[in-house]
């Protein structure tokens, strides 16, 4: 049997790059590490959000690469995103046609659009009865009608190369190594946020600290394979995650959800020595990435009030008040700062300096003086004054990794003098360039998988054609 094209990784941005390559009259082989019928990987326990830097993906193309752009504070591909943002309506109108349905969340308002049925947004892992893992499955059942396959069990190991471009892969299954013959390859098998050695390499040696809040099937193989053949990769210290209780280290019922977010961007997170370390307004993708780059990423508590763990019941999409405790998360509370101190193990007399320094300026309405400086434009800062104190040890969860591959705008993967490797492309998360800069600006994992995997399957139609 032959094939036109290998894809490597059967979540959404591999299942999209194929269908679309079939439909272009080519047969895809999409190679699955995964062998159950219903195998793990992000896409298909993912929450189903679809948007562009938090806008629907169907706002105005403009709209969508300014918010990117700025998100990442410049630090992007442009013609990548650029490509991204010109595609996004055309994408959620390919999924529509394909079987995907869409509805909003009542907890979010920002109107995004999400994959239905919802998922229930609640402590620990739910995915059987979601949108995802359904239009996972029609994409499967339709790449099979279209004449292409996915075979499952089959792990990549080594792209080939002959004439100076891409000829092939070389994968395993339980049968014994095996070798496909085709004309360009598609790296699509997510992040490496599951390959311990990749982390500690690039985001945090101690990559044991950090709680892996995904299904630990990204182990970075396809970057690692399309880097051995010349790759050129960008922004391999970023990831997407959230902040979480840090029992979730030991406890599957606390994560993916509640994470804390929210209470951490509305009170303040110190280290042992009662200081503060980061921006905690720039939101949870921020601070979940502080956290990671601390000496000790085990080390962090977010302390507030009464009314600030009031206002945890409705602030987030999954509020910590009560399901963390309700899951066994800890909860520490005193009647006064020096007291919470001793109990978290935090130096007493650090904590009220920094908790007076940020009531002073709460009540100034002016956070410029603090160090580091904190900005209140999505979050407002809620003053730390009323008994009983609160404070909850915190770890980061990283969900995937933002860097990856050099990718151009049509979805060609780039060597390290940036020009393409012949017959290489990539899609989703296995790519790097347009989120991350600073304030670990957040383009959105999906639409980089079903974007850029269009892109990328209609690059090769438009080659094979030429």
């Amino acid at each position: 049997m032959t094939f036109d094209v290998a894809i490597i990784g059967g979540g959404f941005a591999g299942l999209t790059a194929a269908n679309r390559i079939a439909e272009g009259g080519l047969r895809p082989l999409v190679l699955e590490a995964g062998a159950e019928d219903l195998y793990m990987c992000n896409s298909r326990v993912a929450t189903g959000a679809l948007h562009v830097a938090y806008l629907s993906p169907e706002e105005p193309a403009d709209t969508l690469f300014a918010a990117a752009v700025k998100a990442s504070d410049g630090d992007v591909r442009e013609d990548l995103l650029r490509a991204i943002a010109d595609r996004a309506a055309a994408t959620m109108s390919w999924m529509r046609d394909r079987g995907a349905e869409f509805e909003a969340h009542p907890r979010r308002v920002s109107g995004v659009p999400m994959l239905s049925p919802l998922r229930e947004m609640r402590a620990g892992l739910d995915w059987q009865d979601s949108g995802p893992n359904q239009f996972l499955q029609l994409l499967g059942a339709r790449l099979a009608q279209k004449g292409g396959e996915l075979r499952r069990g089959a792990r990549a190991r080594r792209i080939l190369t002959g004439a100076g471009r891409v000829a092939g892969v070389e994968f395993e299954t339980d049968g014994g190594p095996e070798t496909v013959s085709v004309g360009a390859v598609v790296v699509a098998d997510g992040g490496f946020q599951a390959n311990a050695d990749l982390v500690a390499q690039h985001i945090q040696p101690a990559a044991d600290r950090i709680r892996q809040r995904n299904t630990q099937t990204g182990r970075g193989d396809g970057i690692r394979m399309a880097t051995a053949i010349g790759a050129a990769t960008v922004g391999m210290d970023k990831f997407y995650g959230h902040v979480l209780s840090r029992d979730a280290m030991n406890d599957e019922r606390l994560w993916p959800y509640p994470q804390l977010d929210v209470l951490c961007a509305r009170s303040v997170v110190v280290t042992p020595d009662g200081k503060r370390f980061a921006d905690e307004g720039n939101g949870g993708v921020f601070f979940a990435n502080a956290i990671a780059g601390l000496d000790d990423p085990l080390s962090a508590t977010v302390v507030f009030d009464t009314p600030g763990w009031e206002d945890a019941k409705t602030a987030d999409i999954v509020p910590p008040n009560p399901s963390m405790t309700d899951n066994g998360g800890t909860l520490i509370s005193a009647g006064t700062l020096y007291a919470l101190a001793a109990a978290a193990e935090i130096d007493p007399a650090g904590l009220a300096e920094t908790v007076a320094a940020y009531n002073e300026a709460v009540a100034a309405g002016d956070m410029s003086a603090l160090a580091p400086k904190r900005n209140t434009a999505v979050y407002e800062a809620l003053p730390i004054a009323e008994p009983p104190f609160y404070a909850v040890p915190l770890c980061a969860g990283i969900t995937v990794t933002s860097g990856g591959l050099s990718v151009d705008g049509k979805g060609r993967v780039l060597d390290r003098s940036g020009g393409p490797v012949p017959g290489l492309y990539a899609a989703g998360s296995a790519v790097g360039g347009i989120e991350g800069g600073p304030r670990v600006g957040y383009v959105g994992g999906l639409i980089k998988a079903f974007a850029i995997g269009l892109i990328a399957g209609e690059s090769i139609v438009e080659a094979a054609a030429g």
